[in-house]
């Protein structure tokens, strides 16, 4: 099934939904990327212009830390800084976060992701250990484009997407290259001998688990392993896709998008041997990350993914079947960058840019 959604559409009267509003809870956040819950109260947010921000979320007051991390090799520029972060499965044990961040410098540069050792319990959280875990094989000269988001999977294996660079697009099908991929490691960095591709450990192809992606900005992996992501289109063309190994998303041969000048990328919408989106948005709506909601604090969203719009700075929701339901804030007058639920069921919205809010999102009354 492939559901086609057009923008205009979702404007009409009685496609929202008001029975939620976000709830401001913590303000001044600089340019975050990234969110996650470490603990039941604790909240690590990444910073694209360097250093962590630690809040421990209390019912009466939110405490503030400032963790700093700046990588000798970070490059901040563009759409690039530091990215993701996510825990370590088993992070209350060996403590253990994930970070990606674009490295290298303007004329040559690339996705990278480091671990680092941080213990959030102490009286001065610290960094006390940082290791190089991956970086993409290709360099490129394009500050755009890197992806980079992160999830671990039930063997606690590390999924990371992986942009085409832009003006590397046609490299997303070539399965030698690390752009516009799906790549899977262990949680060392290692190649899997499992994936589609495995030639040898220090073969690119190696670490590709799907391709044929743009630019993926959410990847989520479900209770029964089912992987699902959503990446950026051009000018159109935005999409929602079940992963799966060694499948071809299309990308740049398939897609409903235009170069954002107006000009044609491709006359194919489909093609043999490559996958159709389940979710197409044309126009973009810049989707940003996404959760599917199992809480129990909000039925109504029970089975249903969340996912937040840069463009219009709304949360779009899709069922278990990928169908279209009504948009949460409609009337939100920020991009949102993030979205993040903890172990009770509250669900964390994330604005983007200069002086970012951090949201809880509330029933109304």
């Amino acid at each position: 099934m492939r559901v086609t959604l057009l923008v205009f559409l979702l404007s009409f009267v009685g496609f929202v939904r008001a029975e939620f509003h976000l709830d401001a809870i913590f303000e001044g956040i600089d340019n975050p990327w990234a969110m996650s819950f470490i603990s039941d109260d604790k909240l690590i947010i990444s910073q694209r212009e360097g250093d962590l921000l630690l809040l421990t979320i209390l019912p009466e007051n939110i405490e503030k830390a400032v963790v700093e991390f700046a990588p000798d090799d970070l490059l901040i520029g563009g759409q690039g800084g530091i990215l993701d972060i996510v825990p370590h499965p088993n992070y209350e044990n060996n403590k253990w976060l994930y970070v990606s961040y674009s490295a290298g410098t303007n004329k040559d540069n690339y996705l990278k992701v480091q671990r680092i050792t941080l213990d959030v319990d102490a009286a001065i959280p610290l960094i006390s250990e940082i290791e190089d875990i991956f970086r993409v094989a290709d360099s490129k000269d394009t500050p755009v484009h890197y992806a980079g988001r992160m999830v671990f999977d039930s063997q606690n294996n590390l999924l990371i997407t992986s942009g085409d660079g832009f003006d590397y697009r046609e490299k997303a099908q070539v399965k030698t290259s690390h752009l516009g991929k799906i790549l899977r490691m262990s949680a060392e960095g290692q190649a899997l001998t499992s994936n589609p591709f495995f030639d040898n450990p220090l073969s690119p192809q190696s670490y590709v688990y799907s391709y044929g992606h743009r630019n993926g900005q959410g990847l989520i992996i479900l209770d029964d392993g089912t992987i699902v992501a959503h990446e950026h289109g051009p000018a159109g063309g935005d999409e929602v896709n079940v992963i799966t190994a060694g499948s071809n998303y299309g990308w740049p041969v398939v897609t409903n998008g235009k170069d954002y000048i107006g000009s044609t990328i491709s006359p194919f919408t489909d093609y043999h041997g490559m996958e159709l989106p389940l979710v197409d948005w044309t126009p973009s709506i810049a989707p940003s990350s996404m959760i599917f909601y199992q809480g129990d604090k909000y039925p109504e969203l029970q089975n249903q993914y969340l996912i937040t719009s840069l463009k219009y700075k709304r949360i779009y929701v899709l069922n278990e079947k990928f169908e279209p339901l009504p948009d949460l804030f409609v009337d939100n007058e920020r991009r949102l960058r993030d979205i993040e639920v903890n172990q009770q069921g509250d669900v964390y919205v994330l604005s983007d840019g200069d002086n970012s809010v951090l949201y809880r999102i509330t029933r109304n009354n």
